[in-house]
């Protein structure tokens, strides 16, 4: 019985180090490490502006299409359909098909991956895949992410190939919006 307490005492006190230093001493290095070398940054635009005007896509309409439940068990885990009709640089007709697959952290918080698919109405489309996180505000389920779009050959989705985009939705009656990072 002692060698199994000695044991037990010993893993446990391996185990608070690992975190300790996972969490106090590893993300400076990791930053260290991270560091990449100076650019010339005149030549370079980095500001996203996330103003609804600059937004790439906006959504007019969404509609549920249902969840179920996957998981309840250490998180709760939902999966959602989502169907939005929306306009493509303030021009393009377009339709966005999308599942979520939702962890939720807490009662007002999640973390959720996604894959969809953009579509004209004459059936040209691109897909895409995202990571984000929602919060609950007021009841109001606010979420943000980061989209990865595919190639395509399409003509008027163009713009979209390879790129990288930033989303906000609420529930609801708000639209959902995209922005391009360029």
């Amino acid at each position: 019985m002692k060698k199994i307490y000695k044991f037990s005492l010993h893993l446990s006190f391996i185990i608070i180090s690992a975190i300790v230093v996972g969490l106090f001493l590893l993300p400076s290095v990791t930053h260290t490490l991270a560091q990449f070398p100076q650019l010339n940054i005149k030549d370079q635009n980095i500001v996203v502006s996330l103003n609804v005007n600059d937004a790439v896509y906006n959504a007019n309409t969404s509609e549920f299409l249902g969840s179920k439940n996957i998981s309840l068990t250490p998180y709760r885990v939902t999966e959602k359909h989502y169907l939005d009709q929306g306009l493509l640089n303030n021009t393009v007709n377009v339709t966005n098909s999308q599942t979520y697959l939702d962890t939720y952290l807490s009662d007002d918080l999640l973390v959720g991956r996604g894959n969809g698919t953009i579509a004209t109405l004459d059936g040209q489309n691109i897909s895409w895949i995202s990571s984000g996180i929602g919060k609950s505000i007021d009841n109001q389920w606010i979420f943000y992410g980061v989209m990865l779009f595919n190639n395509t050959h399409s003509e008027s989705l163009s713009l979209l190939n390879n790129s990288i985009g930033l989303s906000k939705s609420m529930a609801g009656s708000e639209p959902d919006y995209i922005w391009l990072l360029e």
